[in-house]
């Protein structure tokens, strides 16, 4: 059997052209046979294409694993960017972001965190700066400072933004707990320490708590010392008052609570005392005004005496004294004459002078009857007196 030297197909010793490929076949019957040592159906005509798609494939898997290298050296250079600017370390981060894109010139993310990096050292700088007014007590300007810091963070968003946009929190609650401790120095009254306190009480960090304790001790010694004056005073509404509005700001406080119940107990004890003594008071006024009404004078002296120059004449003359507790007016004195035998000579009434008589104050009347020539004993009848009103 012959066969084809070009495609290696079987021939027939008569054809000229091989029936497979069409070439014409060799008119020297040997030179068909010669053939017959290559593999059946082998084509060295394949040599080429077959090298070339083996280099190919070759070329194509190690560009893969090229690409594949710069591509986890990006990743890895990217990360360890953003570690180190979690850390704050951002000129070592923007070195790292540079190094990732040259791994990977395309890698959107390390550059858009190459943008934001110069952002984050900027942003840096003025938290420094702040620290630098803080210790100038320039509390406002640093404050300002911290809202114009956080406006440069608004187009951003990511991890080492919030880390940076907790630093700036932390920042203001350090410039206020600055500020309330300079104001604490400057020992300002009560109103001013529970305004400073409320703004204490927000800020959550060991500084600001050990502030918060120191301020709300003061309150208690102020608010403790000025209820105990008041309550010397016998103020208890005041007192009280001032102990419940310092519980608002330290509430169950042990001092405090203690010092309400003592307010409470000493006001009712106040209070059952004085209602006593107001008892006993309007019992002592109505006395006072039985007593006014009723039993107001005192006779010191009722003297009758004939008069030196005349036998028939006889005068009778007193003194009295007031005894009431309000001033008395137009004091009469109404009185009789009576003979040795005690019969009746005559009744008279007669006023005193002065028509006023105060508390303790005396007055004194005087009255002469005429044409008695025997002795007479005076009985005084009846003593009149006004009160205020009537």
């Amino acid at each position: 059997m012959s066969y084809c030297p070009r495609c290696g197909a079987k021939a027939h010793e008569d054809e000229r052209y091989c029936v497979s490929c069409g070439a014409q076949l060799p008119e020297d019957i040997h030179d068909r046979f010669e053939e017959q040592s290559e593999p059946e159906g082998f084509n060295r005509w394949w040599f080429a294409p077959i090298s070339v798609l083996i280099f190919t494939l070759i070329l194509s898997i190690a560009l893969h694993l090229y690409l594949e290298y710069q591509e986890d050296q990006a990743v890895d250079a990217y990360k360890e960017g953003v570690e180190l600017a979690l850390d704050g370390q951002f000129n070592n981060a923007k070195d790292k972001f540079n190094e990732s894109l040259d791994y990977k010139s395309n890698y959107k993310a390390a550059s858009n965190s190459l943008e934001f990096i110069d952002v984050a050292i900027n942003v840096q700088k003025s938290l420094n700066e702040i620290d630098k007014l803080v210790d100038a007590e320039s509390y406002q300007q640093a404050m300002n400072l911290t809202n114009d810091i956080e406006s440069q963070l608004n187009h951003y968003n990511g991890e080492v933004v919030n880390h940076l946009l907790t630093n700036i929190v932390d920042k203001r609650n350090e410039i206020k707990v600055a500020q309330v401790r300079s104001q604490l120095d400057e020992d300002n009254g009560i109103d001013e320490l529970k305004m400073q306190l409320w703004q204490i009480e927000s800020i959550d960090n060991e500084e600001a708590e050990e502030l918060e304790k120191q301020m709300k001790e003061r309150i208690v010694n102020y608010s403790f010392n000025h209820a105990n004056e008041e309550l010397n005073e016998n103020h208890f509404s005041s007192a009280l008052a001032i102990v419940k509005d310092a519980l608002r700001f330290v509430p169950d406080n042990e001092k405090l609570e203690s010092l309400k119940t003592t307010i409470e107990k000493q006001q009712v004890a106040f209070e059952t005392e004085q209602n006593k003594r107001i008892e006993q008071a309007l019992n002592q006024y109505e006395i006072e005004q039985e007593n006014n009404a009723n039993d107001a004078v005192e006779v010191v002296s009722i003297d009758v005496t004939r008069d030196e120059e005349d036998d028939n004449q006889i005068i009778v003359s007193g003194e009295l004294k007031s005894v009431a507790t309000v001033p008395i007016y137009s004091l009469s004195v109404k009185y009789t004459l009576h003979n040795e035998d005690g019969e009746q000579i005559l009744e008279n009434e007669t006023f005193l002078y002065p028509d006023t008589l105060y508390p303790e104050e005396t007055g004194e009347f005087e009255y002469a009857h005429y044409d008695i020539e025997e002795d007479v004993e005076i009985t005084v009848e009846q003593i009149k007196w006004y009160l205020e009103g009537q």
